[in-house]
């Protein structure tokens, strides 16, 4: 037995970590959570149920250890701690537009290829590029194993650190990458387009044809990795993710989707002057309620806020992009300086919303156009502005009925 287990470290690794497990779990058989290091070793079956070779895991998770500091950086993501009109502010600055402009020029020939081959608007993509990592000036020095197994171990959102930390494996083994090469943001997002291991696996490309998914050193795959997912996430070609716009004092609010055509029948106008495509349609869309700026989405705004399900990053992105691009200036009026509902208020809102036979497309806190059009209605039964806006009037409202 002993030979066996010399020859095959898997199998001694998995053994070990088996039996690391029923010590933790106390002598009357009592579930209690196991060490970090052996709840580390207990993954590897897992792993090597989807291929991930002995030694890719053991070079992955030799000496790995806890890291403290991650639980509190879950509670401080900037996208929900301050107000959308404070996030697109610090977001959107006269720097980045500078530097994205001069990137937009250094890498004109790959950006004008990357559009014809995807379909999507460069100056999205250098929006992306300038928000996740500042141009590729910072992507971030932490062991990405390390901030993976952190999380899984804490159960931050359910299993799904677990399975980003498999993903990560896979990725060292089919790059031929070491754990040091492995570096990304605390929460494990790789390369200068801060993609997470699962959206590697699915949409990273080496655009430079060098046999390499280099997200870390090369931009043109970078880039075009950043395309290739705002793609396969529902970015239609030729159409703009959406407009500021003034509205008439009597707009009917529930009539929340229609032509533009219509819109301008309407009364409702671009904020910058400009015309209205004359074809397609947009979604009236305000982010921080009836008292802040409204716009006009199309497909192309929850395209790209699967990179980051959240309002503010998505519209300082859009944004963004219309001033590297220059077709706009700064946003006119005035936000409203609300404090954003917690994810546990926004999931407690959506479930009690749906327990009273509202048609809620989803209970895990995000709140897209669909969910949206759900609080309309409930705002438009109960006497209260219909602007879709998930505030704190709203959720005391639907909380305390």
């Amino acid at each position: 037995m002993i030979h066996i287990m010399e020859r095959l470290p898997a199998v001694r690794h998995v053994v070990a970590a088996l039996f690391g497990l029923l010590v933790a779990s106390g002598p009357h058989g009592a579930s209690a959570q196991p060490s970090f290091q052996n709840y580390v070793d207990s993954l590897y079956p897992d792993a090597a149920a989807v291929g991930v070779e002995w030694q890719t895991f053991a070079a992955a998770t030799a000496g790995l250890t806890f890291n403290a500091k991650i639980e509190s950086l879950t509670r401080a993501q900037p996208e929900f701690t301050r107000s959308i009109g404070q996030y697109v502010e610090k977001s959107v600055t006269d720097d980045r537009i500078r530097i994205g402009r001069a990137m937009a020029e250094r890498y004109a020939d790959t950006l004008a290829e990357i559009e014809r081959r995807y379909g999507v608007d460069r100056h999205v993509i250098l929006a992306i590029w300038g928000m996740e990592t500042n141009f590729g000036g910072y992507i971030g020095n932490s062991d990405v194993f390390r901030s993976l197994a952190t999380l899984a171990y804490l159960g931050y959102r359910g299993d799904y650190f677990q399975k980003e930390f498999i993903n990560a494996l896979l990725i060292m083994q089919q790059e031929g990458l070491s754990r040091k090469q492995m570096r990304g943001s605390w929460a494990g997002a790789l390369g200068q387009t801060q993609f997470m291991p699962s959206s590697f696996l699915r949409h990273a490309v080496d655009h430079n044809g060098d046999g390499r998914k280099d997200l870390w050193g090369s931009p043109p795959d970078a880039l075009a990795s950043a395309a290739n997912y705002l793609k396969n996430h529902g970015w239609v070609t030729g159409i703009p993710w959406g407009y500021q716009v003034d509205l008439p004092k009597d707009i009917d609010l529930m009539r929340a989707d229609d032509s533009y055509r219509n819109w301008t029948k309407r009364g409702v106008k671009r904020t910058d002057g400009g015309a209205f495509p004359t074809r397609g349609r947009a979604t009236l869309f305000f982010p921080s309620g009836i008292e802040g700026l409204a716009f006009l989405v199309t497909a192309n705004f929850p395209a790209i806020k699967s990179y980051n399900f959240s309002d503010a990053y998505a519209l300082s992105i859009a944004h963004l992009a219309d001033r590297i691009a220059g077709h706009s200036g700064a946003l006119r009026g005035s936000w409203n300086r609300e404090r954003p509902l917690n994810k546990e208020q926004r999931i407690a809102l959506q479930k009690t919303l749906l327990k009273r036979g509202y048609d809620v497309p989803r209970t895990d806190g995000r709140v897209g156009l669909p969910m949206r059009g759900v609080i309309r209605r409930y705002q438009q039964r109960n006497g209260m502005i219909p602007d879709g806006h998930a505030d704190e009037d709203v959720y005391r409202a639907v909380m305390r009925r």
